[in-house]
């Protein structure tokens, strides 16, 4: 409000001076040649003088008035961008706070608060993915938190649905537990999770296509329809995981134990 009072008091007082000026001096310098004409000559000339400095003057008035309607826009919306960058960064400042919380379900909030900021607000969006993927990266150093396996299934999630066009380079969660964890149809692809535990996981129709799975385990981990196209799976650990319609096109899977058969893609199971 401070800045639109100055800009529209720069604007009048311009003005003023403007107009004072086109109908004193620069009147005067104008019709000094007609001095020598008649009087009602003369005050015609300068009549007419003063109506074509006034129409310009008029001309004057509006541009400076249009300039500072488009400086009070401009900054009126640079200041509500700050304003609006401060508030998602309040909210991401909190969401962190809660991931380190001591209460399972402050921490599955500040996960999905985390999601909801980078749909949002999409400049926070490759932030967001780092710090969640640096989340897991603790969760795979031992860093012990009560019932982990809720947030870690929160944070997968969250990664999994991800907009990928955020991406400013490579994801990686690190060896992190994820046991016993269960993510419908979530999408990892590209996502660097070498030594990931998914043993007894259920992960129906996930997507791990060019995922980087070296050393993964998959012990028991339910797996049907899901699709490993280009993945690096070497010595991951298979042994007793259902692979009804798995898709390995591709794969690396040099050393892999518990594949059933040598193409790596099962059929889906015959009812």
């Amino acid at each position: 409000m401070t800045f639109l009072m100055i800009v529209l008091g720069v604007v009048v007082a311009g003005s003023a001076v403007a107009v004072g000026a086109l109908l004193g001096p620069v009147t005067r310098r104008m019709t000094a040649d007609v001095k020598a004409l008649a009087p009602d000559q003369r005050a015609e000339a300068v009549t007419a003088t003063r109506t074509m400095l006034m129409q310009v003057g008029s001309l004057v008035t509006v541009a400076l008035s249009l300039a500072g309607l488009v400086g009070t826009f401009y900054f009126s919306s640079q200041t509500v961008s700050l304003e609006t960058q401060k508030q998602f960064q309040a909210r991401y400042d909190k969401a962190l706070k809660d991931l380190r919380s001591s209460d399972s379900s402050a921490r599955v909030q500040g996960l999905y608060e985390l999601e909801d900021i980078a749909h949002e607000a999409p400049s926070f969006a490759w932030k967001v993915t780092l710090s969640i993927a640096a989340y897991l990266q603790d969760r795979a150093r031992g860093q012990a938190t009560p019932r982990p396996h809720l947030t870690v299934e929160a944070a997968l999630t969250v990664l999994g649905r991800r907009d990928r066009k955020s991406d400013r380079g490579p994801v990686s969660t690190g060896p992190v537990a994820a046991d016993g964890v269960t993510l419908r149809s979530t999408d990892l692809s590209g996502t660097d999770l070498r030594g990931i535990d998914f043993t007894d996981a259920t992960l129906p129709q996930a997507r791990f296509t060019n995922a980087d799975l070296r050393t993964a385990h998959f012990k028991n981990a339910v797996l049907p329809q899901a699709r490993f196209t280009g993945a690096d799976l070497r010595t991951a650990d298979f042994t007793g995981a259902q692979l009804d319609g798995t898709t390995f096109r591709k794969a690396h899977l040099e050393g892999a134990l518990g594949l059933p058969t040598p193409d790596r893609k099962t059929p889906p199971t015959q009812k």
